[in-house]
């Protein structure tokens, strides 16, 4: 008879609006239970408690490792604090997930690394749409040659100033968002750009861009971003002008793939076969046929309630605790964890030394402050 793995006991460390997303999660998961939350403000640990039956909530995180002794802690607190929280986590012998962006800088990121590998114990970082069901089938159909050699990725976030959050970090000067490094888009740009470097072979690209303001605000709100690698290239646009959107679009030798992470579809755009007034036809008929799988699948997995914001969360933690348990290899390698990081601090450096002028340099040059950075920052072990 298979002797059953003990469940993981997880606790949860700051109850603001991203935890109900983990906690949500974390409860669809057979192999793990969540024991505890904290939270410095009692109500929110109280409510977050109450909404998903966790027995045990705390306002002191000293006192509740030592009561609870849980095997992952789960850190949803404001970025800044990221990096000491993770550390101390860490030495008390817990494993970590620590939500997006995983550190301030790429400094904070190596000195977290070294401590999980001293310590003997697992991090992840929340990169979850990277195990969302429409990636991982973009993913499965490049494997399968659809769209041929990968050449460009294009990743777009719609992000509304006038949103709930958008409009907090807007109207309070003193917002923790607006004091970050790279001000909201450190807080919001890990997702979109963690979708270009998972197909992008270059460690670090050459960059050029530039962020910019709305006449509105008094912080930059716009970011436009170019990445150019050895034998591929990528672009990142954060937009609060447009729609709320999270679209990639991959650019293979043999056609597109065009991920909508909100609608839930891949649609794939290939080059056409037939000539000349026979591609009319050729070509709609396939996007027919792409638009037919894409319903299909969608009302399969809304028959099974399986259509989730947060899937690849899910995907994400299960992968997490399942190497925490086998003592495999974390869903995320360190080395990949660093290099987002650090790529972010030269998108940041970059950007600053523009100012909020359209950037001039040219292409495919990289400023001789950001490569004195990727000198000067220590690597991730």
């Amino acid at each position: 008879m298979k002797q059953q793995t003990p469940k993981l006991n997880v606790a949860l460390l700051g109850c603001g609006q991203i935890a109900d997303a983990h906690l949500s999660q974390i409860a669809r998961i057979d192999s793990a239970e969540v024991v505890a939350v904290c939270d410095i403000h009692e109500d929110l640990a109280y409510q977050a408690a109450a909404r998903f039956q966790i027995p045990h909530t705390y306002t002191d995180l000293d006192r509740m490792i030592e009561e609870v002794q849980p095997d992952v802690v789960h850190i949803t607190t404001p970025a800044h604090t990221h990096a000491d929280l993770t550390i101390k986590l860490l030495n008390l012998g817990c494993h970590v997930y620590v939500e997006k962006p995983f550190t301030l800088d790429a400094v904070e990121s190596a000195r977290v690394l070294a401590a999980a590998e001293l310590a003997n114990r697992s991090v992840c970082v929340g990169h979850d749409q990277l195990f969302d069901p429409m990636w991982l089938r973009c993913h499965a159909w490049i494997q399968q040659g659809l769209i041929g050699e990968v050449g460009h990725i294009e990743s777009i976030l719609g992000y509304p100033i006038a949103g709930n959050f958008g409009a907090l970090v807007a109207a309070n000067p003193n917002h923790w968002v607006r004091k970050l490094p790279g001000g909201l888009f450190q807080n919001t740009i890990s997702h979109p750009l963690y979708r270009i470097t998972d197909l992008l072979e270059d460690d670090q690209p050459e960059l050029i861009g530039n962020w910019y303001t709305q006449p509105a605000y008094d912080f930059p709100t716009e970011l436009q971003i170019s990445f150019q690698g050895r034998r591929q290239s990528g672009s990142l646009t954060f937009s609060t002008r447009i729609p709320p959107q999270r679209i990639t679009r991959i650019y293979g030798a043999k056609g597109t793939l065009e991920v909508d992470f909100d609608a839930q579809t891949v649609r794939l755009n290939s080059i056409a076969k037939l000539p000349g007034a026979f591609a009319k036809l050729e070509l709609p008929w396939k996007h027919f046929r792409n638009s037919i799988w894409n319903l299909s699948n969608n009302l399969w997995r809304f028959a099974k309630a399986d259509i989730h914001y947060f899937a690849g969360m899910k995907t994400l933690c299960e992968r997490f605790y399942e190497s925490i348990q086998t003592g495999s290899e974390p869903p995320i390698p360190p080395h990949e964890v660093h290099r987002v990081t650090l790529l972010m601090d030269r998108i940041f450096d970059h950007c600053r030394a523009q100012g909020l002028t359209k950037s001039t340099l040219p292409a495919n040059t990289t400023s001789t402050s950001e490569l004195a950075r990727i000198e000067e920052v220590p690597t991730c072990p």
